[in-house]
């Protein structure tokens, strides 16, 4: 069900990346070929290289909502911008060049929204034309920023869907090493009876919890290692004994489609889920560089301990004033 949920989550977020971008392209928001004009002061631009320019130049606000409309330029402080540049000047065609120019603070929203297509929210790269020979004194330019297309689906796919993937990925290789040194120990401890053991020593806890299930029940170990798995924190561990410890306990269910007291009361034990050793958070911890991943032990133990007192007595409490049909309420 849970894949359900977020194959539906990605296909709602492309349709709403898609549906923002077809307004966009058809209202033409980011004028795509058409330049902007660029001013700059006398000695604005100097020489820093062979066909290489550096220096700052001014955008106006005048020019920025002729080109985008003036409902762009709300944003905007000042009626003046001013910004470093980069020019790489072509060697075939000394008029133009590959200008670079960097978002000052205070720009208006479409200018970083071109920028962040681009791939560097702090930079857009685009075409100039010019007069070289006139960067000794004041000038002129015009900047034809570059195209942008479909850029919401774009980060959807990319810094959305593809990125969390890779997320996903990684951290679950990182989880492979604390994983497999607790399930082993979980294994040893099976092998070496160390559960069996653990069994008898709970079973008169588990006989007054569960008074609906032979002390010698299939169910009862199964629930027995569900709980000590969780205990280790071993939440992968646990799911396929929490399965089939309910498959034991559904064979004593005489209510076909009803969950029995202990059914319920097995669910709230494993939700709760009475923790010491909290391994998978340990180990993400690790993961994402925590310089002190095993902090939690603690707190974790205490919060899940409160957590079980609260689940087991309020199950009881449902249970006795809320029966099954058919069968005879609890005694406390």
């Amino acid at each position: 069900m849970l894949n359900y949920i977020w194959l539906g989550l990605i296909v709602v977020a492309i349709f709403v990346a898609l549906g923002r971008d077809i307004r966009e392209e058809s209202n033409d928001r980011f004028k795509n070929g058409h330049a902007i004009g660029l001013e700059y002061a006398p000695g604005g631009l100097k020489p820093a290289g062979p066909n290489h320019f550096a220096g700052t130049a001014f955008l106006t606000r005048s020019a920025i909502a002729k080109l985008y409309g003036s409902d762009e330029t709300k944003g905007m402080k000042s009626d003046t911008l001013l910004f470093p540049l980069d020019l790489l000047q072509s060697q075939t065609n000394p008029h133009v060049g590959a200008l670079t120019m960097s978002i000052p603070t205070g720009a208006p929203p479409i200018l970083a929204d071109v920028a962040a297509a681009g791939g560097d929210a702090t930079k857009i790269i685009g075409q100039a034309r010019f007069d070289a020979a006139a960067f000794s004194a004041a000038g002129n330019m015009e900047f034809t920023p570059p195209s942008v297309h479909f850029r919401i689906l774009a980060k959807v796919a990319n810094d959305g869907i593809l990125k969390i993937a890779d997320t996903a990925v990684s951290l679950a290789l990182g989880l492979i090493g604390v994983m497999a040194l607790w399930l082993g120990i979980m294994k040893i401890a099976e092998a070496a009876g160390l559960v069996l053991l653990l069994a008898k020593l709970v079973r008169p806890i588990m006989t007054r919890v569960f008074p609906d299930v032979p002390h010698d029940h299939p169910a009862m170990g199964a629930m027995v290692m569900n709980m000590t798995a969780n205990f280790l924190g071993l939440s992968n561990a646990a799911t396929p004994l929490g399965l089939k410890a309910m498959e034991e306990l559904n064979k004593l269910n005489s209510h076909a489609g009803t969950a029995t007291n202990a059914m319920c009361m097995f669910l709230t034990i494993n939700t709760t889920a009475l923790t010491l050793v909290p391994a998978t958070v340990i180990a993400i911890r690790l993961t994402m560089g925590s310089t002190n991943p095993t902090d939690i032990i603690m707190p974790t133990f205490l919060a899940t301990l409160v957590s079980l007192i609260l689940g087991v007595a309020f199950t009881r409490f449902i249970q006795r004033f809320f029966p099954i049909q058919g069968e005879v309420p609890q005694q406390a």
